[in-house]
């Protein structure tokens, strides 16, 4: 049996069962479109032409904001999608496919094209209904007529799909693509949040935006600039040559679509299993709401995408020469700052996100009222995941109590407190290079609020690192109704939770106010005291058994 004749027989064998599973995919895909998407379309495009648009009021804030807006649409939709491609890719397969056939002598083209072209139509589809919804929004605001703006905006939004799965094939298929994507991610979702907030200073003050020149040098960035000017045309705004910035994106997307059937037919078989069981991992573990096991699942498959990264950096060296202490309560903090040295993509990640939080604080000080909660929210949430980048070494300790016992003879609640030392020191010296600049300059006390969040940032972490155990009424509740999912998520997040609400509701007084920051200080230390007994008592009860 040649190979194209084995394709055929597993076609017809296989094509029966597959066809029903992609008719009930497309069918629920079909359902939630109409009933959430559609509906909401259907009525914006009927209060469009019945009364010319909903939101004549926020017309100026709109063609203000749109600039910035879309400029940090596009980048963060673009660093989805190569944080996808790190991991999954493109191109995957299903497991019994990459399994029992990448072995076999079969066309590699035949096998990945119908694969590779359903993840083409899905982004070019999510591209075109965001264009229609663009679209729609914008003439809503009556910043110009319904057809014009919805081909403006659909057009460019496609072709920038076909771009980003251009670059999502070889960040999967290139090593040296990955680890460009890796380090270009941070960055650039770091100027898409200061966009973001330069958009919403301009819808706030209209007319007292940035200078022209800036957001000139903005829309001709890179692709995701190009692919907003049309749009701005079509607004009223008219971008000095936005239709040659439209020519040259579509000119990209042409270009970027010929080597992609060689790059498809010649990506690696390991890289292909590789991820086909890593998206099976990582199902399992949102199925069982363990996000370590999907963090770990996807780590392992963008280790194995950026392999070849070459020898160890200098920070990696230097933790090799230093030499362990002598008293045992210097053994936690010496082994955690090693670790960081021997890993310094995580404290370079916590930085970024850290610089992310203090701009978003900075949007926090224009802001009044119940308008602060959100941008305050934003920032506690980056701290919060600065935070769980330092806890790594709590986290093996967590995983395996018994690996940690061979070497500290205290209790696993005791070293689960030691552990909080070297990362709350990482996030005030990371943080004061970016809270002096705001104290200076808005007169909010950003140090002294720095001192009051770290603490509670770290020990909100440290409750995630222990996995608690349902309780019986949980598990009840989720098999008699549809509130069981959310319970045992709630459960489980419920460190993090009470971290970053308590500080949000804490901090926004003090941030978009300018009160004294000592009773914010003293309570988010007792919140701190508070969510590190909770630590301190989960990893009592998980070190019992070890």
């Amino acid at each position: 049996m040649t190979a194209p004749e084995a394709l055929r027989w597993l076609r017809a064998r296989r094509g029966a069962a597959r066809r029903r599973t992609s008719g009930y995919a497309a069918y629920v895909t079909l359902v939630l479109l109409t009933s959430w998407y559609g509906l909401y379309a259907i009525g914006l495009a009927m209060q469009i032409s019945r009364d010319g648009g909903p939101f004549p009021a926020h017309e100026e804030a709109v063609r203000e904001a749109l600039p910035f807006g879309a400029v940090a649409a596009g980048l963060v939709a673009l660093c989805l999608i190569f944080g996808d491609a790190l991991w999954r890719g493109p191109v995957l397969l299903p497991r019994p496919d990459a399994d029992w056939l990448l072995p076999m002598p079969v066309p590699r083209w035949p096998l990945l094209r119908p694969w590779f072209l359903l993840s083409l139509g899905l982004l070019c589809l999510g591209a075109l209904l965001a264009g229609l919804g663009l679209g729609l929004v914008l003439a809503a605001a009556r910043l110009g007529d319904p057809g014009p703006l919805i081909l403006a905006c659909t057009g460019p939004a496609v072709c920038l799909a076909l771009l980003a799965v251009a670059g999502a094939v070889a960040v999967q298929r290139f090593a040296a693509a990955a680890r460009l994507a890796r380090a270009a991610a941070g960055p650039a979702l770091l100027g898409a949040l200061l966009l973001a907030v330069l958009a919403a200073r301009d819808a706030a003050e209209p007319g007292g935006g940035a200078p022209e020149a800036v957001r000139t040098a903005v829309l001709w960035s890179g692709p995701w600039g190009w692919a907003a000017q049309p749009a701005l045309a079509a607004a009223g705004t008219h971008p000095p040559y936005w239709q040659a910035a439209a020519a040259l994106l579509a000119a990209a997307a042409a270009v970027a679509l010929v080597p992609l059937p060689r790059l498809v037919r010649g990506m690696p078989a390991a890289v292909l299993r590789t991820r086909s069981r890593a998206v099976g991992r990582v199902a399992g573990g949102l199925l069982a709401m363990d996000l370590r096991t999907v963090r770990l699942a996807m780590a392992a498959a963008a280790t194995g995408a950026a392999r070849g990264a070459g020898p160890p950096g200098r920070l990696a060296r230097l933790s090799r020469r230093l030499r362990p202490p002598r008293r045992l309560w210097l053994a936690v903090l010496w082994r955690d700052t090693v670790a960081l040295l021997g890993a310094p993509r995580r404290p370079a990640a916590a930085l970024l996100l850290l610089a992310a939080a203090f701009t978003a604080a900075a949007a926090t000080t224009a802001a009044s009222g119940a308008a602060a909660l959100v941008p305050t929210a934003l920032a506690v949430c980056l701290g919060h995941a600065a935070a769980a980048r330092l806890v790594e070494t709590a986290r093996l300790d967590a995983d395996d109590p018994r690996r940690a016992a061979q070497w500290w003879p205290r209790s696993a609640a005791a070293l689960t407190l030691a552990h909080a030392v070297v990362p709350t020191a990482v996030l005030l010296l990371a943080g004061l290079p970016f809270a002096v600049p705001l104290d200076l300059t808005t007169g909010v006390p950003a140090v002294s609020l720095l001192f009051a969040a770290a603490p509670v940032l770290t020990a909100g972490a440290l409750m995630a690192v222990h996995r608690p155990v349902l309780p019986g009424w949980v598990l009840h509740s989720g098999m008699l109704g549809a509130s069981g999912p959310a319970l045992a998520a709630t459960w489980y997040a419920a460190g993090p939770l009470t971290a970053v609400t308590g500080l949000t509701v804490l901090l926004t007084p003090q941030l978009s106010g300018g009160t004294a920051a000592w009773p914010a200080f003293f309570l988010c230390w007792s919140l701190a005291a508070a969510l590190l007994a909770g630590a301190w008592s989960r990893a009592r009860r998980a070190g019992r058994g070890r």
